[in-house]
């Protein structure tokens, strides 16, 4: 495709997909080399101070949105071409992978679609989990020594059901294909997809439950919306962390509330936007998540080391200073010299 400025754009969207080795989720932008002005060089610090803090904030607010939007046009794509509910099934799967294991719970939620996780589960998550996990690979082929006689039981319920399934699929994953070492156990895939099986195995359809809440009040909406995804759980995992460890005195949650508020910020706002739904009225009730460095970086630069973190302590906030990174920090090459951001700040305290 020839551009308006004479460069050729080429699409590559379609031959990658048929690449087995190459997955988008592997293509994390912010883990690219990129220039670190030194302290003394921050003149998106200079002009966000000229600007004032409200109207810093307003930029910020408006990149939150920015991304939301783009987020909303990829989600639209996806729709397309896998169906609604194998789409949102798809990106909930890639959120659960956080960022070490996205590509593989897409491939997973691919290998086992949505509709035949639901057929062949027959709305029992013990029997969900043991599909996810022996197609992902992660189901133990035998006991280890160190477990406790509930795990040793445990797991050999899951293999009851899954030596009667397993037929159905020819190519399982490899377990080498998971990110295992390095990981918090809380964020294992093992223990992620006793979530993912406690969420599609729920006998209502979970994106029309969460498109049937009322989302006229942001704060509830969040709090029913948090509800759902974070689901019921298996009871073997409500108080442990691993197969191998021993079970603690008070409950853990599969998804913490980090995890969900970024669930329901990065997929489901945009899915109930690519759906025709207004959610305006949800995006100042944005809950934050995790605690992100990036986040930190562009905080730090456009408010100063001693800044007040609750300036950003809200979902859209984040996702603004984000795409202020992405947008950016990460594409400078001149020590922020040159960069567009200061000159957009400088227009608002003008």
């Amino acid at each position: 495709t020839a551009l308006p400025n004479g460069a050729a754009q080429i699409c590559l969207k379609q031959a990658l997909d048929r690449t087995p080795s190459f997955s988008f989720e592997s293509l994390d932008l912010a883990s690219y080399p990129y220039a670190v002005a030194p302290p003394h060089l921050r003149p998106c610090g200079d002009s966000a101070r000229l600007a004032g803090v409200q109207g810093t904030l307003a930029m910020v607010d408006s990149a939150g949105k920015e991304r939301l939007r783009r987020k909303t046009a990829s989600v639209s794509i996806l729709v397309g071409e896998r169906g609604r509910a194998q789409a949102f099934y798809e990106e909930l799967m890639a959120s659960l992978g956080y960022k070490h294991n996205r590509a593989q719970f897409r491939e997973l939620a691919r290998l086992v679609p949505y509709a035949q996780l639901r057929e062949e589960c027959a709305f029992e998550p013990t029997r969900a989990y043991a599909i996810l996990l022996g197609v992902a690979g992660l189901l133990p082929e035998r006991t280890s020594g160190g477990w406790d006689v509930e795990t040793r039981a445990f797991v050999r319920a899951l293999w009851d059901q899954w030596w009667k399934l397993q037929s159905r699929w020819d190519s399982p994953m490899p377990r080498s294909a998971w990110k295992l070492s390095g990981v918090r156990p809380l964020n294992s895939p093992v223990r992620r997809l006793a979530a993912a099986a406690s969420l599609f195995a729920r006998r209502s359809d979970i994106l029309a439950d969460i498109m049937a809440i009322d989302g006229s009040a942001a704060g509830s909406w969040f709090d029913k919306a948090g509800a759902v995804l974070a689901g019921s759980g298996i009871e073997y995992w409500r108080k442990r962390s691993s197969f191998s460890g021993t079970p603690g005195r008070k409950d853990v949650a599969l998804l913490g509330e980090g995890r969900v508020n970024a669930m329901l910020s990065n997929v489901v706002i945009p899915f109930l936007a690519a759906m025709g739904r207004h959610v305006e009225s949800l995006l100042k009730g944005m809950p934050p998540e995790d605690e992100n460095v990036h986040v930190r970086q562009v905080a730090h630069s456009l408010f100063g080391r001693d800044h007040n973190a609750a300036l950003y302590q809200d979902g859209l906030r984040q996702q603004g200073l984000l795409q202020i990174f992405q947008d950016f920090c990460l594409n400078t090459r001149t020590g922020c010299r040159d960069c567009r951001l200061a000159a957009e700040l400088g227009t608002k305290g003008s």
